[in-house]
């Protein structure tokens, strides 16, 4: 009789696809009595290397260097990531080492993954498809009044670094690196 794969690392399995993925999703953060709502692509080419666009905005991570570029105020800033920060990115990614997975559940729609952050007093949810581990919707609740969720619309295997360029030389750079 075959082991089954623990249905978190086969969501890393799944994430991990050599070319990367690209995922069209919907992005939902509450907090404050505030709520955000964005959509756009999510290319994943690695645990050190990934891209959301949107209609508006773009943001890139590459390797601790975070770039962030407003299509619309034509403002690109570049900064550096905070070393051990957890981001939601990093749930997608699998590359925080604090990630604490507990008892995965399987339910009538597939995969119901918990996990907790327990030195950022964070906690969440991945919900997947229990034949191929591909990510459906993430929850993530802070210990404030912080709750976001990510539902992924569709997902397919990635061709390589196939993101298009946008043309920056009439954008201000705000370099915050140190």
């Amino acid at each position: 009789m075959l082991a089954e794969e623990d249905p978190y690392r086969q969501f890393l399995n799944y994430m991990n696809h050599e070319g990367g993925r690209i995922l069209e999703i919907e992005f939902y953060q509450e907090q404050i009595g505030e709520r955000f709502e964005s959509g756009g692509t999510f290319y994943y080419f690695g645990e050190t290397n990934y891209i959301f666009d949107s209609y508006d905005q773009r943001v890139v991570y590459h390797d601790g260097t975070i770039t962030t570029i407003n299509k619309v105020d034509r403002q690109v800033i570049l900064d550096s990531a905070i070393p051990d920060e957890v981001t939601i990115f990093d749930i997608l990614t699998g590359s925080n080492e604090s990630i604490q997975q507990g008892k995965a559940l399987l339910e009538k729609n597939g995969f119901r993954i918990p996990f907790t952050l327990g030195e950022w007093d964070m906690e969440g949810t991945i919900w997947t498809i229990p034949s191929s581990g591909q990510p459906r919707e993430i929850h993530l609740k802070t210990g404030g009044d912080s709750d976001i969720r990510i539902k992924i619309i569709s997902s397919e295997p990635g061709k390589g670094n196939d993101v298009a360029e946008i043309n920056l030389s009439n954008y201000e750079i705000i370099d915050l690196r140190e």
